[in-house]
């Protein structure tokens, strides 16, 4: 078992958060993305893409259970309260190409714990299958999503694994760590099976927890 990561106090930039996705996702393959181009062209539109108070990966259904979303990435990218980060993870495992998708968020630890993981362990428990209705473009599918715990990292981590008559079609992994909100999440119709995929998110999280210890 890998030893428990010490969260770091520092609230980061979104140019620090830049420097530490690289050197954390390179040696997996991945790259950051520019993060103040990505910033501005969502800031530029001349209407938001989701309205305010709503989701574009629609209701869940127990409704208390929406807190376990992952996060919309654009949505994400117009908060400038927080800093923020993305990138991909590209050629998973030994079965061909793959992908992992990943954001970072930081803020002060109850500002980004209110934000990105305001639940119990009740609420876990009592969502632990639930559905979830998503825009497509031959129209609404319905998802059920299952939570499991997650890896020993962080102060908070759960595991989603997201199906469709009965076939895996996706996981993720969230983690608090102090001040820092990581989120990752694959599509598994891609030739990468949930556990690589879940490995290596597990593994990037504990290496950029890490590397925000060090700052």
């Amino acid at each position: 078992m890998a030893e428990p990561t010490t969260a770091s106090p520092k609230v980061f930039t979104d140019q620090e958060l830049m420097a530490i996705s690289s050197k954390v996702l390179e040696p997996h393959g991945g790259r950051a993305e520019d993060t103040a181009m990505a910033r501005k062209s969502y800031a530029l539109m001349t209407q938001p893409p989701v309205p305010p108070g709503s989701s574009i990966l629609g209701p869940t259904e127990p409704a208390e259970c929406n807190v376990f979303h992952r996060s919309w990435q654009h949505e994400a990218q117009l908060d400038f309260t927080m800093g923020f980060a993305l990138g991909e993870v590209f050629n998973l495992g030994g079965q061909g190409a793959g992908m992992i998708l990943f954001d970072v968020r930081s803020a002060p630890r109850e500002t980004l714990a209110k934000a990105d993981f305001d639940y119990s362990q009740q609420l876990m428990e009592h969502c632990a299958t639930f559905d979830q209705t998503v825009s497509g473009a031959t129209g609404p599918q319905k998802f059920t999503v299952q939570l499991l715990p997650g890896p020993d990292v962080g102060e908070k981590a759960y595991v989603t694994k997201q199906s469709i008559n009965g076939n895996i079609t996706g996981v993720g992994l969230r983690v608090l760590a102090g001040t820092v909100s990581l989120d990752m999440g694959s599509n598994t119709r891609m030739a990468v099976s949930e556990e690589e995929a879940l490995g290596v998110m597990s593994q990037i999280a504990q290496e950029f927890i890490e590397e925000t210890g060090k700052q």
